[in-house]
């Protein structure tokens, strides 16, 4: 039967068709993002225990919970702060992972055995499991000097947001919410008799929701409403306070009132200088459109701003815009890889069979792009990555399968014969190089982890073009070759025919010193391994700087804003600054994947500098941290640019472990000295707990019971003094306000006026404090960090540009080497250390599945192990040509380039399979075994060095792309290739000459069929 018929053309035609059109109409709806989503790995649990020191919270709350948390064996690790009055632990699950909510049930299971063991007065304990999502939005409200009205207003702006399609959450920041401020006199109510205790109860008392039912008046219903509660703040003013001698009083009398923002002060932001309340809009995960949510939602904001007026909306960040302009980016590069591949197979094949193996190239991309967005696959920049990079490789098939076809009819065999005898040739070789490619990426496709989980859309997209590539090349190609192809001798043809006779000489004629130059250059590529820099993720392209403010613990967030604005001050006064904003009190919403969350402290504060490009963030960079060190003194900053990758602490990460605190200490500050010196590494800090000054109030026990009073009632008069006591609510605004007394001063009094502060007892009685207590400064730690229950010390750095992690601890290493830490100390690793050692091990954890399936496929193909011995001399040839790459393009060996060695090492596989693919078929027609491999080289030459041409030119906008991500990938590749590629077509014939035989022949091949053609 007719091959042609027998395939059945037609129905072929309609089946791409029908794919290609799938393909056009998932490019055009398919949910876009930036970067792949994370699971749900991190979560945050805070534990209040009011009032308690950071040595009782780690006791008494922290220890316990420790135990408990030790007991989950999803938890990978946790981390913990013990501060006054609150601990904060940061969780991490495992890599492997997936069902998250399942194992944060199991973390909640083990905080409620450990709330049992938890003292009394424990206030609150809570899990945040959703740490990694970000907003996609974020918009800034201002124009108002009052954050009060601010926040009103943004409180009226997110209930109008809440209905777009999408939205998960919105959340404020910077918002000041109110409280009702009751300031008792301490003279008058020491001479009414009146406590504050007494006083809560009588307001309380006055301030109730008690329902008055109705009545029914002929055939309506009339509801009864008492005045059970405060309706208004001059009520409240007004109300009578019975006095203990007979008599009222309105409260006025003994008390200041007023309605004023929430005490302590909450975080605040200013947008470009100017305060505002954040509105932080975060979308849904998952088949969620990241451009069509921004379009929505500035479809909302244009209808709402004339409402909002005079006050203005802005875009403070705007996550929908960065994808689109990454997305952009990406397909002109992956357009422009596309149209030099084309040029290049026109080049190398002529203008006839250039068309038909550049047709192969949107097929393919299309009926991927269908077949990826039906299984539930994002487009994002790793996916688009993983077209660009299988380009090249997937044209691979389509360049041997009409070349195979074009030499069949010009060698006399009808259309049909040439279409049926090249898919019988090629389809197992074909099939075998396809399948050992994909079992190249099987180790990718199947790590578990953070770095994983970022980078899988590029094994995804790369099997999943390779194999719709081989069903085309055998399907489709063939096809479309016997229909329009001629017999014909092209110019082309003749040339890479002389290029492949001149290797073959060569390869034949010294294979010893094939064989020898191949291992010297593998040996020299390696020698240069220790002059490549060592780099886990680069920073991110964006021109944004962030600058994290550290003042010292303890220091009040009122100074930790006036810091921040004279800074910020500074910041404005240089060139290339488009906008900057600023957060005190917290590090502001995460805009961004990489940025790690941070609690709210009074002693933090946040810096985001928008620059004119990107050239000038580093300009700002140094001049902030020269600024820093030479006029703030008592400021820490940590300027960079945004990362890449899984999120970290810092690029540098050393983790110092030791029972003795002063032990511990002592080791910490001896690592600091040391980064502190060491060339390359910047904003260098420690955690090391300095401690916090306190006054201690030591009460005499007689005396307070002479008068009736308690340490609990001392403890709670001091309370009440500073931060106030929360009596009741204030419920006529639609969120309630808490009613607080305190002192006048409130946290704001000097030490005179707290050392004449007085206590009362039950029966009114004004007693001083110092004739109850002796009050003495004192030192306390000011946090307790642990890690798995271990109390740690950490010293931290970041990276100078041009310097990678590792030649900072090469140097690190080499003065601990000198100087040894202190006996006992452990000394452990975080940071990009830590992150590539985990990326590179969750690789290698599988690569054993991997290369179990490449044997399996090469054995299956040729039966032979000798065979597959010479196809994976090809693997030690791939890495030839990559470190001098690397070295000569400046760029850094990191998680990327190793995705470029994988990618490399599926192609000379390949290569080495079709070469050697005829060198046994030539065999078993009796040729020679020089005349065998010699027809091998000078047949696959050109389709090898067409390979070789279009990966490389495929990968070239990559290479010289803007981007800080995938330049080491591509320079990787390319020289890697070039090196490869010429060494395959050398070595591979040299081992195939003296180590294959040639079995006995069945017909004798004239000695004209085995010779060389001359040049």
């Amino acid at each position: 039967m007719n091959l042609l018929g027998l395939l059945r053309p037609r129905l072929i035609s309609l089946v791409v068709v029908m794919l290609c059109l799938l393909g056009i109409a998932s490019y055009l709806t398919m949910a876009r993002q930036e970067d792949p989503s994370f699971p749900y790995r991190a979560g945050l649990v805070t534990v209040v225990y009011p009032g308690a020191t950071a040595e009782a919270v780690e006791r008494l709350v922290l220890e316990p919970l420790s135990d408990e948390l030790s007991q989950v064996e999803e938890l990978e690790y946790f981390t913990a702060t013990a501060r006054t009055g609150v601990v904060l632990i940061n969780l991490s699950l495992e890599d492997a992972i997936y069902d998250t909510d399942s194992a944060w049930d199991r973390v909640r299971q083990a905080m409620a055995r450990a709330e049992l063991e938890f003292p009394d007065g424990v206030a609150q304990m809570s899990l945040d499991d959703r740490m990694i999502d970000i907003p996609a939005v974020v918009l800034a409200v201002r124009g108002d000097a009052s954050l009060v009205h601010l926040g009103l207003e943004a409180e009226r702006l997110k209930r109008a947001m809440a209905d777009i399609p999408g939205l998960s959450r919105i959340e404020l920041e910077g918002k000041a919410d109110e409280q009702v401020t009751i300031a008792l006199r301490d003279a008058q109510m020491g001479r009414l008799g009146i406590s504050p205790a007494y006083l809560a109860g009588i307001l309380a008392q006055r301030n109730q929701v008690i329902p008055g039912g109705f009545v029914v008046s002929g055939d309506q219903r009339m509801g009864l409403l008492p005045n059970s509660e405060f309706a208004s703040i001059d009520a409240l003013r007004a109300t009578q306070i019975p006095l203990p001698e007979g008599g009222e009083i309105p409260l006025e009398a003994i008390a200041e009132i007023w309605r004023g923002p929430l005490e302590p002060a909450q975080p605040k932001a200013w947008f470009d200088g100017e305060q505002a309340v954040i509105v932080s809009l975060t979308a849904v995960r998952g088949q969620l459109d990241a451009i069509r949510f921004g379009q929505q939602v500035r479809e909302r904001l244009e209808l709402l701003r004339a409402d909002f007026a005079p006050l203005q909306i802005d875009e403070m960040f705007f996550q929908p815009d960065q994808v689109k302009e990454r997305l952009d980016g990406l397909e002109w590069s992956l357009l422009g890889s596309v149209l030099i591949i084309v040029l290049v197979v026109f080049a190398g094949m002529g203008w006839r069979m250039g068309i038909l193996v550049a047709v192969m190239l949107p097929l393919v991309a299309l009926i991927s792009l269908g077949i990826y967005d039906l299984g539930g696959g994002i487009l994002h920049q790793i996916a688009v990555i993983g077209m660009v990079i299988s380009l090249g490789i997937l044209i691979d098939n389509a360049i041997v399968m009409v070349e195979n076809v074009q030499d069949r009819l010009n060698r006399g065999e009808s259309r049909a014969e040439a279409v049926r005898h090249a898919i019988g040739e090629l389809a197992g070789p074909l099939g075998a190089s396809t399948a050992t490619t994909l079992a190249a990426f099987t180790p990718l496709l199947l790590a578990k982890g953070g770095t994983a989980d970022f980078t899988r859309g590029i094994p995804v997209m790369i099997m999943l073009t390779l194999t719709v590539s081989y069903l085309l090349a055998i399907g489709v190609a063939p096809l479309l070759a016997g229909r329009f192809l001629k017999p014909t001798l092209s110019r082309s043809s003749r040339v890479m025919e002389k290029i492949g006779n001149g290797l073959a000489r060569l390869s034949i004629g010294s294979p010893v010193w094939m064989i020898l130059l191949g291992a010297v250059m593998v040996c020299i590529s390696l020698a240069l391994l220790p002059q490549v820099k060592l780099q886990f993720f680069p920073n991110a392209d964006r021109p944004l700087v962030v600058v994290e403010l550290y003042m010292p613990e303890g220091t009040d967030q009122q100074r930790t804003e006036e810091v921040a604005a004279e800074l910020e001050g500074r910041i404005r006064e240089r060139p290339q600054i488009l906008q900057v904003h600023r957060f005190a009190g917290s590090a502001g919403p995460s805009f961004y994947y990489n940025l790690l969350r941070a609690p709210q402290a009074p002693n933090r504060a946040r810096i985001v500098i928008h620059t004119e490009n990107l050239a000038a963030t580093s300009g700002i960079i140094h001049w902030v941290r020269e600024h820093v060190a030479t006029s703030m003194p008592e400021l820490d900053v940590v300027a960079s640019t945004l990362g890449q990758g899984p999120p970290r602490a810092a690029p540098v990460e050393v983790r110092l472990y030791h029972h003795n605190d002063n032990v511990r200490i002592a080791a910490a500050e001896q690592v600091f000295a040391l980064l502190k010196a060491s060339k390359g590494a910047v904003d260098v800090r420690h955690d090391i707990d300095l401690g916090v000054p306190v006054l201690r109030v030591d009460v005499d026990d007689a005396l307070a019971a002479r008068h009736g009073l308690t340490r609990a009632d001392v403890a709670q008069a001091l309370n009440t003094r500073s931060l106030g006591l929360t009596v009741e609510q204030y419920r006529q605004e639609r969120d309630p306000l808490p009613l607080v007394l305190r002192s006048p001063e409130g946290t704001r009094q000097s030490l005179e006026r707290l050392m004449s502060a007085s206590v009362f007892n039950d029966d009114g009685e004004s007693i001083p404090l110092t004739a109850l207590a002796r009050i003495e400064p004192g030192w306390q730690p000011a946090g307790i960090r642990q890690r798995n229950g271990v109390r740690v010390y950490s010293v931290t750095a970041g990276l100078e540009d041009g310097y990678s992690f590792s030649q900072v601890l090469d140097q690190l290493n080499r003065g601990l080497a000198e100087t040894p830490l202190p006996a006992g100390v452990r000394l452990e690793l975080g940071g990009d250390s830590e992150g590539s050692g985990d990326a590179n091990s969750a690789i290698f954890t599988t690569a054993p599945v991997g290369m179990l399936l490449l044997l399996f496929f090469l054995l299956l193909q040729f039966n032979s192990f000798r065979r597959v011995g010479i196809i994976l001399l090809t693997v030690p040839l791939a890495s030839v040509g990559v470190f001098p790459g690397l070295v000569l393009s400046g760029s850094p060996f990191g998680f990327q380039s190793v995705l470029g060695i994988i990618a490399l090492v599926g192609i000379v596989v390949n290569n080495a399979i079709v070469l050697l693919d005829v060198v046994d078929q030539r065999l078993a027609a009796g040729m020679e075994i020089k005349a065998a491999v010699a027809e091998a080289v000078a047949r696959r030459t050109r389709p090898i060095l067409l390979t070789t041409a279009t990966t490389i030119a495929g990968l070239l906008p990559l290479a010289f792309s803007g981007s800080t991500l995938w330049p080491p990938m591509a320079w990787a590749i390319i020289s890697g290739l070039l090196a490869s590629t010429v060494l395959t077509l050398l070595v591979i014939p040299a081992v195939c000459r003296l180590a294959l035989k040639a079995p006995a022949p069945h017909k004798p091949v004239s000695a004209d069929a085995a010779q060389i053609p001359e040049g």
